[in-house]
């Protein structure tokens, strides 16, 4: 599947692909250091995908050292590319500020963050010359 890559300064790249939720167009960030999948929680609050039955992650360590929790969902009915996800556990997150630092250089907001986890599982390979991202069943 084609992917695109965010400059954000001559040396820095972000990763963004598409996939659907639900039906629903998303615009995923591929991020390889993050240990978990994850989504925007109003997001899957606006597309009214039930959140009331959660676990609680254990405590998760972002960029800086900054200790969060979250809630796991299991997620079914998603795709990336042409690859239909088997229902699986996504951490629920406000990506708000997230969202609003790429508006405020001009890209538009990311519903979900695609992690190690998705990515070890198909085997992903991101070919940064041809754009691409492949993954494998």
């Amino acid at each position: 599947m084609k992917i695109a890559l965010w400059e954000l300064d001559p040396e820095g790249f972000h990763i963004v692909t598409s996939g659907r939720l639900h039906g629903t167009p998303v615009r995923l960030l591929i991020d390889t250091g993050a240990n978990h999948s994850c989504f925007d929680r109003n997001f899957i609050e606006s597309l009214q995908i039930p959140i009331d039955e959660t676990d609680k992650d254990d405590v998760n360590i972002g960029i800086g050292g900054n200790e969060f929790q979250s809630d796991i969902l299991t997620i079914s009915h998603f795709k990336i590319g042409r690859i239909l996800v088997p229902p699986s556990p996504f951490r629920l997150l406000d990506l708000q500020p997230v969202c609003a630092a790429y508006e405020n250089v001009g890209f538009k907001t990311i519903h979900g963050i695609i992690g190690g986890d998705l990515l070890h599982r198909f085997h992903a390979v991101i070919d940064y010359g041809n754009k691409t991202l492949t993954l494998y069943k």
